[in-house]
């Protein structure tokens, strides 16, 4: 099943994102309230690392993106994208709306964001994209710690 994410520094602090698993997709928006890139991207080492759910936080003022990666047999990964009305509270997952429901290999989620943050750094530069993201640096240490997972045998 073919995976393709897209991270779009849209204005200073904020950014869209778009996820396709097979034929399902969707698009969500972040600010700089939070790291949202370089949580999704420590979700996905997580993930590649066995952890059993690791989630990444897109802040939407006033609301929250929660991505949950929940493993799967045969290195296949359920990413679940699900829509909070308010960030300042955490709320239980059961509270949230699912936007997103998909599962495809976990090793190729995780190559399609290694490719985007490839692009990222590319296009924006490390100093670009802090003038973009403004509180946060570009996730460098996390598209590393991704090239490393995604390096060795599954």
């Amino acid at each position: 099943m073919s995976v393709t994410f897209s991270y779009e520094l849209t204005g200073i602090g904020w950014a869209t994102c778009t996820i396709r698993v097979g034929e399902q997709a969707k698009t969500v928006t972040a600010s700089y309230l939070s790291d949202a890139l370089a949580d999704l991207a420590s979700a996905a080492a997580a993930a590649l690392r066995g952890h059993p759910r690791p989630c990444a936080s897109f802040i939407d003022e006033p609301g929250e993106y929660r991505w949950i990666l929940g493993p799967r047999s045969g290195g296949r990964v359920r990413i679940q994208i699900l829509e909070f009305g308010q960030f300042w509270r955490r709320r239980p997952d059961e509270e949230g709306v699912v936007l997103f429901d998909g599962e495809c290999r976990l090793r190729t989620f995780a190559g399609a964001i290694v490719s985007e943050l490839q692009r990222l750094k590319k296009e924006h530069g490390i100093e670009g994209y802090r003038q973009k993201w403004v509180k946060y640096e570009f996730p460098e240490a996390r598209l590393e710690e991704l090239e490393e997972l995604l390096k060795a045998p599954s």
